[in-house]
């Protein structure tokens, strides 16, 4: 077993919080001054044990739906590249996922993929590497990288409805991300002030970090329009936001930089921080409440990484934030890039029909990038950086539309027919391993 030693909690500066959710056990990650992370598990008097007894380093826990297990990214010596381990908290027994030459970070649990030609769906594992989202099977068999943007992807989570969202710094800005289990359908799900370390409560919102250190959250059925701040400026820097059962969250919390941080349940209600684990010499960070919770929905897929093309549509160029520079009467151009931003390749250039549509065949698990040209050759809009997989149909219904708007009923003329087929070179989705 890797379960050992108790371990005194110290400085401990309120009355013990007794509710139900103070005696929910949490798993954590401390991090001695000058030493190497480890996973502590806190029960629910209080009393720590050792996880990661026999791992040079441990870090990025996740606790399973069932509450009986946690993924976490692990070294077991200090000269190999970090991988994700699922740990039984009964036991102590460890399995590993991933064998991969780069760092594996940052774990957590999806819920069941299928499709048509699937026997038995199966549950997944996400983790983050390379600043790309990969998944696996809990056997370590059919990893697979599931996005393809140059931007970093960090802190994915399952939503209950069966999307992840994970943070996306895409050059000086940062935002919220989503897609399916499967990297299908990458669209943006929450703008702003550098969010990050998103984290579904079980009351329907997304509890997340932003700025400086503050706490946000926004309601799953409206993100884009439902974001309020939960702390107040001044208030300490905030990490590691993450639910418990009463509607508390557990939080990592720290004066300023320059001091350590301690484990806190927050209530978004009024502000307030009770401790949980706060000890002098150490820094206490990813608190997990350790409780079940309902598994997310499952999701269909319809990606065959050998089917070699996907489908990229758009209902309308005219259907815009800025109906004063884009409207009909001109002829219309699209560019579309791959590559990188310091290092973009032109693969296409298209006239865009007359009633603002254009589909394309695009090379999969690629990144893209589109410019809207007018007749003066000069670029008028412009998309972020994009991918589809393979077989999938991607469609937009405008350029840079009200993300909570609904198409026109007519056919779009370009749907009608063919796509005009791009190339680009192809790239490898899996790290070398199926």
């Amino acid at each position: 077993m890797f379960l050992t030693g108790l371990l005194c909690l110290q400085g401990l500066s309120a009355q013990p919080d007794r509710t139900a959710a103070a005696r929910t056990p949490v798993v954590l990650t401390e991090t001695p001054a000058g030493g190497q992370p480890r996973l502590l598990l806190l029960d629910g008097s209080g009393a720590a044990r050792v996880l990661s007894q026999g791992f040079y380093a441990a870090a990025d826990p996740q606790v399973s739906w069932d509450a009986k297990h946690v993924l976490f990214a692990g070294r077991k010596t200090a000269g190999e590249p970090w991988q994700i381990y699922e740990m039984t908290l009964a036991t102590g027994a460890v399995r590993q996922l991933t064998r991969m030459s780069a760092d594996c970070r940052q774990p957590a649990y999806q819920s069941k993929i299928f499709s048509l030609d699937i026997p038995d769906p199966w549950p997944q594992a996400a983790f983050i590497s390379g600043g790309a989202l990969y998944t696996v099977k809990f056997d370590g068999t059919l990893r697979q990288r599931i996005t393809f943007t140059p931007w970093e992807e960090s802190s994915p989570v399952m939503l209950p409805d069966g999307m992840m969202v994970f943070s996306s710094k895409q050059g000086s800005r940062t935002h919220l991300m989503a897609v399916n289990l499967d990297g299908t359908d990458y669209s943006l799900y929450v703008p702003g002030d550098r969010p990050r370390e998103p984290a579904a409560t079980l009351d329907g919102r997304l509890v997340f970090v932003e700025g400086d250190g503050a706490l946000a959250a926004v309601d799953l059925v409206r993100p884009l329009y439902t974001k309020r701040t939960l702390t107040k400026p001044g208030d300490g820097i905030y990490s590691s936001p993450s639910p418990l059962p009463d509607g508390r969250l557990l939080v990592a919390w720290q004066k300023d930089s320059a001091s350590p941080a301690g484990i806190y349940r927050f209530n978004p209600a009024n502000g307030t921080r009770v401790p949980v684990y706060v000890k002098p010499g150490v820094s206490a960070t990813q608190p997990r409440g350790v409780f079940p919770r309902r598994v997310p929905e499952g999701r269909g897929s319809v990606v065959e990484e050998d089917a070699g093309w996907s489908r990229l549509y758009c209902l309308s160029v005219f259907t815009t934030d800025r109906p004063d520079l884009i409207r009909p009467g001109q002829p219309w151009r699209l560019r579309v890039y791959t590559g990188s931003p310091s290092n973009p390749l032109k693969i296409g250039d298209l006239r865009i029909e007359d009633d603002g549509s254009f589909h394309l065949d695009v090379p999969p698990n690629t990144p893209l990038k589109m410019e809207l040209v007018n007749r003066d050759g000069k670029v008028v809009r412009a998309s972020s950086w994009v991918y589809t997989r393979p077989k999938e149909n991607r469609g937009c219904i405008g350029c840079h539309e009200d993300p909570e708007l609904t198409p026109e009923n007519r056919e779009a003329k370009a749907l009608i027919r063919k796509p005009v087929k791009l190339t680009a070179p192809a790239i490898l989705t899996n790290g070398g391993s199926r």
